[in-house]
C-alpha cells in the first residue's frame, strides 16, 4: 500500500488512500501522478491531513498528476492555499485553470467565525442558483449546522493532537458535494461524555447519532442535528456517507447501513444532492 496512486479520489475510494497515507504520517507520500478524478471529499481530506502533518512538523510529499490539466484543476481547488508550509510536489505548482465543478474550500477556525463563513457560501450559492432558494437553504443550514459541531462536539476531551476542521463545496456536472471533515473524537468519543453511551461503539455510535438523534447531551432537546440532515438529504433524493473512527454509514434512497473501514479520528461527512434541486426551483 505504500506505493498507492489512484486514478480516481474520491468519496468512494479514500479509505484505501488513507491506509497507505496515515502509514507514513507525518510526512505522507500522496502519489497523485496517476489521478485523473477527484471530488470534494477527497480536497477536504487533503486540506486536513495537510495541516494536521504540518502540526507535527512534517508535510505532505505529493507527486503532482502527470496529467498538466488534472494538476491544474487539483491547484484550481484552492487546496494548497490551505495547507501553506504543510506541503512539498515534485515540480513547481502550474497555474490554476477554470474546471468544470468549482470548489469553495471552508476553513473552520472557531465557532466566532462560523456564520462569517456560512454568509459567504450563501452569497455565492443565490449568485450561482437564483432559482434554487429551497435547495440553497439546505446547503446552507447543513454547513451551519455541521461547521458548529466540529467546535462544539469533535474537541470535547481531545488529548495529544490540535483540532483541524474542513468543508468543501463542490458543484459538479449532475449533483452538489458538499464535504466536512475534522480528525476530533469522532461519534463515539464525543457520546461518551453522556453516561447512558459511556460504552458506545462505533457501529452503535453512529447509529445513535444518525438515526436516533443522540448526542452527548442528556437534555432530549439537545442534539438530533444530524439526523435531521440525514432525513432531509433521504427526502430530497440525495446520498450521505458518514465516517467516524473505524465504522462508515451510507444514505441511498431509503437505504441505510453501517459498515467497517480501516481507522481514522474524528468524523468525516459527503452529502450529494441532485444538481436538478438547485436549477428547477425545488427543494
Amino acid at each position: 500500500m505504500a506505493g498507492y496512486s489512484p486514478r480516481v479520489l474520491t468519496v468512494h475510494t479514500c479509505d484505501r488512500a488513507l491506509v497507505a497515507w496515515m502509514g507514513g504520517f507525518p510526512r505522507p507520500l500522496i502519489d497523485l501522478s496517476r489521478l485523473r478524478r477527484f471530488d470534494a471529499y477527497a480536497v477536504g481530506m487533503l486540506a486536513l491531513l495537510g495541516r494536521w502533518a504540518r502540526a507535527l512538523g512534517g508535510r505532505l510529499r505529493f507527486l503532482l498528476p502527470e496529467r498538466e490539466a488534472v494538476a491544474r484543476a487539483l491547484v484550481a481547488t484552492g487546496l494548497f492555499e490551505f495547507i501553506p508550509g504543510g506541503y512539498w510536489t515534485d515540480r513547481p505548482l502550474p497555474g490554476a485553470t477554470a474546471v468544470e465543478g468549482d470548489f469553495v474550500i471552508l476553513k473552520v477556525e472557531g465557532e466566532e467565525g462560523i456564520e462569517t463563513l456560512v454568509d459567504s457560501l450563501a452569497e455565492r450559492l443565490d449568485a450561482r442558483f437564483p432559482f434554487g432558494e429551497g435547495a440553497n437553504r439546505i446547503i446552507v443550514k447543513g454547513v451551519f449546522e455541521l461547521l458548529q459541531n466540529i467546535p462544539q462536539h469533535a474537541g470535547v476531551g481531545l488529548k495529544g493532537r490540535p483540532l483541524f476542521g474542513f468543508c468543501v463545496l463542490e458543484e459538479a456536472v449532475d449533483h452538489l458535494h458538499l464535504a466536512v471533515v475534522d480528525q476530533g473524537v469522532g461519534f463515539a468519543g464525543s457520546l461518551k461524555a453522556n453516561p447512558r453511551f459511556r460504552d458506545v461503539t462505533t457501529a452503535e455510535a453512529l447509529e445513535a447519532v444518525l438515526v436516533e438523534g443522540a448526542s452527548r447531551f442528556d437534555d432530549p432537546g439537545r442534539g438530533g442535528v444530524l439526523r435531521s440532515i440525514r432525513e432531509t438529504v433521504r427526502e430530497n433524493a440525495g446520498k450521505m456517507y458518514v465516517r467516524t473512527g473505524d465504522g462508515a454509514f451510507l444514505q441511498e434512497d431509503v437505504e441505510w447501513s453501517v459498515g467497517r473501514v480501516p481507522h481514522f479520528p474524528g468524523v468525516q461527512i459527503s452529502i450529494r444532492l441532485p444538481r436538478y434541486l438547485f436549477e428547477r426551483g425545488e427543494g
